[in-house]
């Protein structure tokens, strides 16, 4: 039952992105979607523009999955091999119900855009936080030096914190898609960090 409440909050989470799918399949365009919208697209820095293209891009195939295949690789080829298995699965289990659900709730992207598929859930976002957010958590375990640790979680953070704003910037998905996204994909790395970590204290390294 103990461990059964560690993984609880993810599971809200998980309830939370049902909710959210359910009412964007009844209500296709909600009001505060346009207002977010416009407040974001509002935004007027200098190189503001190019800085959400570059981090778009980021998002994209197959410069999405380059990280986490690296360090899956890395990992199994130290021998640690159950660090290496979530390293792998959590993007790809957010990837599976991603596509699942932009299949089920078929919703058309902002006025129309077309951009090679349906808006809900924002596959950039969730494939941001799925990837560079597990890589995030588990480079404390291994880069030592303290200046190195903070620059390399730093550069995790980028575009996890910026992905889902630059999406609705570029018009691509509505805010709603951005927060479904975080809310799917901080619950499927939710539950596979806390199932790695309930077997590393074990001393088990194999999934």
């Amino acid at each position: 039952m103990a461990k059964l409440r560690n993984y609880l909050p993810y599971l809200i989470l998980l309830g939370m992105f049902g909710l959210l799918a359910w009412l964007v399949y009844l209500n296709p365009v909600l009001g505060v979607d346009t207002t977010v919208s416009g407040f974001i697209q509002g935004i007027s820095l200098p190189g503001f523009n190019g800085f959400m293209g570059f981090i778009s891009r980021l998002g994209n195939f197959p410069a999405w999955v380059i990280s986490p295949v690296a360090a899956v690789i890395w990992l199994w080829c130290k021998g640690y091999r159950l660090q290496s298995v979530i390293c792998g699965l959590v993007p790809a289990v957010t990837a599976l119900i991603v596509g699942i659900s932009k299949w089920i709730i078929d919703r058309p992207r902002p006025y129309g855009l077309e951009d090679g598929g349906t808006s809900f859930p924002s596959g950039h976002t969730a494939y941001a936080l799925a990837c560079y957010g597990v890589i995030f958590f588990l480079i404390p375990r291994f880069i030592r030096d303290p200046l190195l640790r903070l620059v390399l979680r730093l550069v995790c953070l980028v575009p996890i914190l910026f992905m889902g704003i630059s999406r609705v910037y570029l018009n691509a998905h509505w805010p709603s898609d951005v927060l479904a996204s975080y809310l799917l994909a901080g619950a499927v790395l939710g539950i596979g960090l806390t199932y790695l970590w309930q077997r590393l204290a074990k001393g088990v390294n194999h999934a």
